[in-house]
C-alpha cells in the first residue's frame, strides 16, 4: 500500500484509503456497490462504523463511498480520528477488508445485507429529486432508464462468491493508496 502523509498541524487526522475501480458499464460494479454498502453505507450498522466507532470509540466519522464514471470509478474509505490513533484505525480497516476478502458471507449474512440495501434503495426512491437524478444518470450512462426493480434484479444476481472475488481484487493491499492529513 502506498501511504502519503501530509503534516498540516490539524487537531485530528483525516484519512482516505482508496483506489480506482470499475467503470459504469462493468458488470462487477454492482458487487462493489454492495460491498461498499456493507463497509460504510448509510446504516449505523455498517462494518466500519461498528468496528471503529461503536466498538472502539476511535473515530468521529467513517464512511465508504463509490463514485462511478463511464470508464472508471473511485472507491474510498474516509475516517477522521485523533492523530495518535491513525495506525490503529488503519489496522482495523484492513482487518475488515481482509474479512471480506478471505471469508465469503454466509447465506444468512448475504440475505440480511441484501434486504437492507433494497430497503435503502426503496427509501431513496421516495425522494423525487433523487429519483429524477437517478433517471438522468441512467439515460446518460446506458441510454435507457433502469428503475428500482431493475436494480433489484441486478442485486439478486449477486452471490457471496462473486462478492468475495470482487473484494479480493479491489481491496488488495498492494493496490490501495492511503492519504493522511494530520
Amino acid at each position: 500500500m502506498q501511504t502519503i502523509i501530509e503534516d498540516r498541524g490539524t487537531h485530528q487526522a483525516h484519512v482516505m484509503i482508496g483506489r480506482a475501480a470499475y467503470g459504469s458499464k462493468d458488470s462487477k460494479r454492482i458487487a462493489l456497490y454492495f460491498l461498499n454498502n456493507i463497509l460504510g453505507g448509510p446504516g449505523m450498522n455498517s462494518r466500519l462504523n461498528v468496528a471503529l466507532r461503536e466498538h472502539q470509540g476511535l473515530v468521529y466519522t467513517v464512511e465508504s463511498s463509490l463514485t462511478n464514471y463511464t470508464d472508471t470509478s473511485t472507491w474510498t474509505i474516509y475516517f477522521g480520528c485523533d492523530r495518535e490513533d491513525v495506525d490503529k484505525c488503519c489496522k482495523i480497516v484492513r482487518k475488515e477488508l481482509d474479512k471480506l476478502m478471505n471469508e465469503p458471507l454466509t447465506e444468512k449474512q448475504f440475505k440480511a445485507y441484501l434486504k437492507q440495501i433494497k430497503g435503502q434503495i426503496g427509501v431513496a426512491c421516495d425522494n423525487f429529486e433523487n429519483y429524477a437524478l437517478d433517471m438522468a444518470k441512467s439515460f446518460l450512462h446506458y441510454n435507457k432508464f433502469e428503475g428500482m426493480d431493475d436494480t433489484y434484479k441486478h442485486l439478486d444476481k449477486l452471490t457471496p462468491q462473486l462478492l468475495q472475488d470482487v473484494a479480493k481484487e479491489i481491496f488488495d493491499d498492494k493496490t490501495l493508496t492511503t492519504l493522511v492529513f494530520k
